[in-house]
């Protein structure tokens, strides 16, 4: 565990600045709407029946996507999805993508009440996140993003976060794309990336703040043959009023890459 400060740890909690006006995204539209997108309520229901299907989402919308194909891209242009109920806004059942269009500025937002450890984006399984447009994820619930797998891509730009008890994104693995450009900002969090066994990044600008730990793996998993691995190839890396810049089991941080500025 590396310590960025040796002062006592005081949490300063931020959030993001929603200066656009919600009315101004306009009416929610969702393109393809045919027989395999179901609206009832404030729930959208995604059902293609066959994996890789695409869907344009834009406007303002308040409840919850849920998709249920694996490897359904939601292309975000100007959206602004909001979930008030205290549960994700946006919920994969299986394997979902999130791109953002070019020059698009798109919001996913949780906030409210829940009973459980909940996020703005949430999926069973693998998330996949990239495009060329910029994202605001904010999870007020608890964690920014959560999934099984989570893979940062493309070459836009992208701000997380989460709680003073959360995390900006919450893994099992977390890795990029080779080559990526992407500009990732982790922020106002108890961990700014924290995995169950492992974090692997070769590529990629991260913009690090105001987070108790910027990479973190949990260590104490009971399966001894776990690996827990924070691995940094390539990449560079600014980092703001963090504490600790990483945790990990004895030998588990390896940096053979990538430039850090205020490490």
């Amino acid at each position: 565990m590396k310590k960025l400060f040796s002062a006592a740890i005081i949490f300063i909690l931020g959030t993001f600045c929603f200066s656009q006006d919600k009315k101004n995204y306009g009416e929610f539209k969702i393109i393809p709407s045919d027989s395999s997108v179901k609206i009832e309520k404030n729930t959208v229901t995604l059902c293609p029946k066959k994996e890789g299907a695409e869907y344009i989402i834009s406007g303002y919308f308040n409840g919850q996507i849920i998709n249920k194909t694996k490897n359904t891209v939601l292309k975000l242009n100007n959206a602004f999805i909001e979930n008030t109920n205290g549960q994700p806004a946006v919920y994969g059942e299986t394997k979902t993508e999130i791109s953002s269009v070019e020059k698009s500025v798109n919001y996913i937002i949780a906030s409210g009440s829940s009973g459980s450890k909940t996020a703005a984006i949430q999926c069973k399984k693998n998330l996949e996140i990239g495009g060329k447009g910029t994202l605001y994820v904010s999870g007020k619930t608890y964690h920014g993003v959560k999934a099984d797998d989570v893979k940062l891509k493309g070459s836009g730009t992208y701000h997380f976060e989460g709680t003073k008890d959360g995390s900006a994104i919450n893994c099992k693995t977390f890795t990029v794309e080779k080559g990526k450009t992407f500009s990732a900002y982790l922020s106002n969090s108890k961990n700014g990336i924290k995995a169950d066994k492992t974090i692997f990044i070769d590529s990629g600008n991260f913009f690090i703040s105001n987070n108790e730990t910027a990479f973190k793996t949990d260590t104490k998993e009971d399966d001894a043959s776990s690996v827990h691995e924070i691995k940094i190839t390539g990449g560079i890396f600014k980092l703001q009023e963090n504490i600790t810049l990483f945790s990990t089991e004895k030998n588990g941080y390896k940096k053979t890459g990538g430039k850090f500025l205020e490490e």
